[in-house]
């Protein structure tokens, strides 16, 4: 068995996390096609962002370096400036990279996209064993 109040292994837990976070990230883009399931995307927000919080913390616990964790976090953060705010704001901050709004939504999916992965892979690179040649 395991230890009682364990939260598993990273790996099981990012694992997990990446299941989420594609689950809230379906789930989103049914609420924005499906007329009448606008009221799904608070949940399927939720959800994603849990997903990559389980993930991060996957990565944490698996031993990886704070600096890497900023990075990913840094990432994640500016997509959800892309993804969320409105495009005044963009163009207005001078990050605008002259992209229209659809594009930057899409640029703001795929970096939360690249970050939630990334906090996969640190947590399995992390967690890896060792091969002992003979």
């Amino acid at each position: 068995m395991g230890k009682v109040g364990s939260l598993g292994s990273p790996r099981k837990l990012a694992v997990i996390g990446l299941v989420l976070f594609f689950v809230g990230f379906a789930l989103g883009g049914v609420g924005n096609q499906v007329t009448g399931a606008l009221v799904v995307l608070p949940f399927a927000d939720t959800i994603t962002a849990l997903g990559f919080v389980l993930a991060l913390f996957a990565a944490a616990r698996a031993g990886t370096r704070i600096r890497q964790i900023l990075i990913v976090g840094i990432i994640y953060g500016i997509g959800t400036f892309y993804l969320g705010e409105p495009h005044e704001n963009h163009v207005g901050s001078g990050f605008g990279l002259g992209l229209s709004h659809i594009q930057h939504i899409s640029l703001g999916l795929l970096l939360m996209v690249i970050a939630t992965v990334t906090s996969v892979v640190l947590a399995y690179y992390h967690t890896r064993t060792v091969t002992v040649r003979r």
